[in-house]
């Protein structure tokens, strides 16, 4: 598991306006947290939901093609969703790897929303 990496996992049960369902998410903690959750396969590893509606893209969104990600569609990556989640909520291996520039654009997306 690591930073960049796509996963499906189960995000419910949510509350509010939570993004909800098994969905892919990206992997956007730190390699060495994530190593860590993987080896003892307990804790949390922080992510970012990914969305096909994307008919809107927010400065705090960054747009995915399909063709990058692996999906079946285009997606966004929703960094007003990041939150931890617990290793038992992933599948079991990886569905893509997001490529550099997408990651970098989505630590940018990611400072812009918490104010950082």
């Amino acid at each position: 598991m690591r930073r960049g990496d796509i996963y499906f996992a189960d995000l419910d049960p949510i509350r509010g306006s939570e993004a909800n369902k098994t969905r892919p998410v990206v992997v956007v903690s730190h390699d060495a947290l994530n190593r860590v959750v993987e080896e003892r396969r307990r804790g949390v590893v922080t992510v970012v939901p990914l969305s096909s509606n994307v008919e809107r893209v927010y400065a705090f969104q960054v747009l995915l093609p399909a063709e990058v990600t692996g999906l079946p569609k285009d997606a966004k990556a929703q960094a007003e969703q990041v939150r931890a989640l617990a290793y038992e909520r992933f599948a079991p291996a990886p569905k893509g790897v997001l490529p550099e520039r997408y990651l970098q654009a989505l630590g940018e997306a990611l400072k812009l929303h918490l104010a950082l």
